[in-house]
């Protein structure tokens, strides 16, 4: 058997060993690793009884091991010591510390065994693995801030449920995966945060989206004690696309609510691409106050108003009232009816404002509720602009004692008889089968 001729290596390696402690520690640890290397090229012998007795525990013989890719030269080089100075007598190494020995074979043992070179003490210890991200949710929550589930009644914000009764006395309306900050230190009821304001973050957090029908009128269905809806007033539901979408409603369901005919309610559902059928599965959302709409009887039915050409602005008044000077706020997303709404106005003795409200995402709360408070009284044209808008205009305007009246259409009659209305405190809403005797001036 051929036997590799090491002396020339522990000459080298002898020699680069210096007196002081730590050189001769880190030879002291090559030269164990180096009798260890040659204990594993040694034919493997089974030890007799008498050398298994004698054997000292804690030692056994390694079989079928890969020896480690490290040479000689690479000890040598791992032996870092200064050249010992002229006239120096290097002192003879201390072989008698049996503690370090042991632990440094130890190690030398163990790193041998997971294949990567023996680190010094003095080496810098590992980084620690870099902090895990943490997700959108969790920074936002950093600030208070959180992503809105919305229910087809209510929302849940934070774990935590939020009726119907608290979104819809909010001056801002909340949508789904809207992100809202919470007021800790405000409760609503004692437990829940108050919801401060709605920020510019939106989170995509349901796979199904959730409709609304809005402003829909429960109407009676003959012989039977349920209630139906088949069209809304502001014509744009999947209910106003055909005479035969139908959604029954059974009052019993909400006992609580007591539903009757005439009444304007939000009906909810989640859209699963089925059509009338996930709009079936839908509830109520919202039952409007009587005080925003007529409900004692159906409303009438929208009519679209006849485009007449005019070269000039001018409008002949059907009612008799003077606003003297009052400012009358329109909201209204008709731009082409600006002109004949103020000639209304005009025509009344009225000072006219208009709020564009074409595009929703240039009409802020605050904007509306600026231009509510510089007004005498409001009309909300309805046919043309979102729930939201017309939402808020009405929450502005109870807030800050404002008359307010809702038209269906923006056409000159409709709105000069909702300045009526909100000029003698008349109900908002105009009933279905209201003729002109009943605008009658109170004076």
């Amino acid at each position: 058997m051929m036997v590799y001729d090491y002396r020339h290596e522990l000459i080298e390696l002898l020699n680069h060993t210096a007196s002081d402690p730590e050189s001769l520690l880190q030879t002291q640890r090559s030269l164990t690793i180096i009798v260890d290397l040659l204990n594993q090229l040694q034919p493997v012998k089974e030890p007799t009884s008498t050398e298994k007795q004698s054997a000292k525990p804690g030692y056994q013989i390694r079989r079928n091991v890969t020896a480690p890719k490290i040479s000689l030269g690479q000890l040598i080089n791992q032996t870092a010591a200064p050249t010992p100075k002229p006239h120096e007598t290097p002192a003879k190494p201390q072989l008698n510390k049996q503690p370090e020995r042991s632990t440094a074979k130890a190690a030398a043992n163990q790193a041998y065994l997971r294949d990567i070179p023996v680190t010094a003490k003095n080496e810098a210890p590992a980084e620690p693995a870099a902090a895990p991200e943490l997700s959108e949710v969790e920074l936002l929550a950093r600030d208070n801030c959180y992503p809105v589930h919305r229910l087809l009644s209510g929302a849940e914000i934070n774990h935590r449920f939020y009726s119907e009764s608290i979104l819809h006395k909010l001056p801002f309306p909340i949508n789904d995966g809207d992100v809202v900050q919470l007021d800790r230190q405000r409760l609503i009821h004692g437990k829940l945060p108050v919801i401060n304001r709605v920020t510019n973050d939106h989170l995509a957090i349901s796979t199904t989206p959730t409709k609304v029908i809005e402003y829909a009128t429960l109407e009676p269905v003959a012989g039977s004690d349920v209630l139906q809806i088949k069209k809304t007033l502001k014509g744009n539901s999947i209910l106003d696309e055909s005479h035969a979408n139908t959604i029954v409603i059974d009052p019993y369901k909400y006992a609580s609510r007591n539903l009757k005919p005439g009444m304007i309610i939000d009906f909810a559902y989640y859209d699963h691409g089925n059509g009338m059928r996930d709009a079936k599965a839908g509830e109520i959302r919202w039952i409007h106050s009587e005080h925003e709409f007529d409900t004692t009887k159906a409303p009438r039915k929208l009519q679209q108003p006849k485009k007449v050409k005019k070269t000039r602005h001018e409008y002949s008044d059907k009612l008799d009232y003077d606003l003297n000077q009052k400012r009358v706020l329109v909201v209204t997303g008709a731009r082409d009816r600006v002109q004949d709404l103020k000639a209304v106005v005009a025509k009344h003795h009225g000072v006219f404002y208009s709020l564009d409200a074409s595009m929703e995402e240039n009409v802020s709360s605050s904007k509306i509720k600026r231009a509510v408070k510089d007004a005498d009284l409001i009309v909300v044209c309805i046919d043309r602009i979102h729930h939201r808008i017309s939402q808020l205009t009405t929450h502005h305007a109870k807030r800050n004692d404002r008359p307010f009246a809702i038209a269906a259409t923006t056409s000159n009659t409709a709105v000069e008889r909702a300045i009526f209305r909100a000029l003698n405190g008349n109900n908002a809403y105009e009933s279905s089968g209201q003729d002109m005797a009943k605008y009658v001036s109170a004076d």
